[in-house]
This record gives C-alpha cells, sequence and structure tokens, in this order.
C-alpha cells in the first residue's frame, strides 16, 4: 500500500508544468517557438505521445498556437475568465478585470424596432447610447455598445463612465439589476468594429449579448459587446445541486449557447 501523500505526477504534467512555467516567466516569450516534439521527448525523457498530450494542454490554456506543418508558437496572452456558479450572475465585472476602458460615445438616439422592444420602449423613444473599447495590456480586446431608456440613461454623464464600469455607475444612481439575461456565440466581426479590435471584417468574434432588469422586471441596459476571439477564453465551474450553485447549459438558437447561473436557495 503506497502510503506517499504526494504521488509522482503523470509523465504529460511534467512537461505541461514545464513548460507553462517557462512562458509565464517569459523564457519563452511572445511569439517564440518551442522545441519540436522529439527535442522536447529528449528534453523530458517522455515519448512523443506524451508531448502531445502537454502541448494539447497547452493550447486549450491559450497559451500556444499551432498551425500544420509549422512549430507551436507561445501565443498573446489571453484574458481568462473562470466563473463559478454560484456567483452573483448578475454582476458583469468578473469579464473586464484586469482591463482599461475608452469610450468612444456617448449620445442620444431615437430606439429602433429590436431595441425599443428590449428595452420596453416605443419605437422612435429617447435612449441613451455609449460605445466602449477595453484594452489589455495596450491591446483591444472587448468592444461594446450599450442602449439604455432615458428615464435610467438621464441619471449617468460622460465623465464617469471614462473612468468607471456601467454596472458601478448604475449601482450608483441607485439602479443595481436584479436579474440578467445573456447570449453568447461566435459570430463574424462587423464591418465598423474591426478596425477598433484591429481585425479584419468577417473574422471570428467571441459575441455577446445581455439584457439588465431591476427588481420588478423592468429593462434597465442592454449590451451587445464582440471579444477578440484570441484574447478572450472563459471556464465554467459547477458543483452539485445543494452544493451552493447549479449550471444550466442549453442551446438557445443555431450557433449560440445561452448560459445562466442560478443562486443556491
Amino acid at each position: 500500500m503506497n502510503s506517499d501523500p504526494s504521488p509522482e505526477l503523470p509523465l504529460y504534467r511534467r512537461v505541461l508544468d514545464g513548460l507553462r512555467a517557462e512562458i509565464r516567466a517569459g523564457a519563452l516569450p511572445v511569439g517564440s517557438a518551442l522545441p519540436s516534439e522529439k527535442e522536447l521527448g529528449a528534453q523530458y525523457g517522455v515519448s512523443r505521445i506524451t508531448v502531445r498530450r502537454a502541448m494539447d494542454a497547452l493550447a486549450q490554456e491559450g497559451l500556444i498556437a499551432r498551425s500544420p506543418g509549422r512549430p507551436a508558437r507561445v501565443a498573446e496572452p489571453r484574458l481568462i475568465q473562470v466563473i463559478a456558479a454560484f456567483e452573483d450572475a448578475t454582476n458583469p465585472l468578473r469579464f473586464v478585470r484586469g482591463t482599461e476602458v475608452r469610450l468612444l460615445a456617448f449620445e442620444w438616439r431615437l430606439a429602433d424596432g429590436a431595441i425599443a422592444r428590449a428595452l420596453g420602449i416605443e419605437e422612435g423613444d429617447q435612449m441613451l447610447r455609449i460605445e466602449r473599447l477595453r484594452h489589455q495590456d495596450g491591446a483591444p480586446v472587448f468592444h461594446t455598445v450599450s442602449h439604455l431608456p432615458a428615464p435610467v440613461g438621464a441619471l449617468l454623464n460622460r465623465r464617469t463612465l471614462e473612468s468607471s464600469s456601467l454596472y458601478d455607475a448604475l449601482g450608483a444612481a441607485g439602479h443595481v439589476p436584479a436579474s440578467t439575461e445573456r447570449q453568447m456565440g461566435a459570430a463574424p466581426c462587423p464591418r465598423a468594429v474591426a478596425p477598433l479590435l484591429g481585425m479584419r471584417p468577417g473574422e471570428p468574434t467571441f459575441r455577446t449579448e445581455r439584457l439588465s432588469r431591476d427588481a420588478a422586471g423592468h429593462p434597465l441596459h442592454l449590451l451587445s459587446g464582440h471579444w477578440r476571439w484570441d484574447r478572450f477564453s472563459m471556464r465554467l465551474i459547477s458543483g452539485p445541486a445543494g452544493k451552493g450553485g447549479q449550471l444550466s447549459i442549453e442551446e438557445a438558437i443555431p450557433g449560440a449557447v445561452e448560459i445562466n447561473t442560478y443562486p443556491d436557495e
């Protein structure tokens, strides 16, 4: 019977942990080529199958990029978000931690059909449109356009949104979202957004749409955003029901995934 409380790591984990540490320490800088599978196998004393398993894990974590016929290279760092099912589902700030925001537009417009219906207002009613761009380490990662009904938008000002999150600004104005509907999935980058994110029109993005409501069910804020696919990834963590949270992932429409979190009652 083995009483050792710290059993030896699987072989692929030795390779994985070693390469991950080199990448994070900068010994393997962004854009640099990794040694070949054969060279790594000799370095760690393992088979090429073991090396390939470690490389698969690094690619899943977004630490390396691979393409057929070319050596794997260290990828640009991604904004990785880990979401626990028991977190406050109405708080979107976890998605933008570690980013800086630039306000691109703060303007009043007349609501069209789709946005008017989402916000629960009439077509032609005034609404506030806010456009912002978030950066991580100086590189653009997330573009958003938000629409708010006039009574809510009137409580906000341009200066506040240049330095704080919209969620915080709404909370300071007495409007803390009580519920949130989200839809997320892959989508082509719009022509107007592409140059802001440093992409080509039609390149894939991770698109998110979020509608927040107050405790009475009145819409507060409709957001549509596009993440650079190569700078963002998300991992969902859930536990057994009754242990602090429950996670439901359902197919909403073709090509989209709806993610709902329910706090433990």
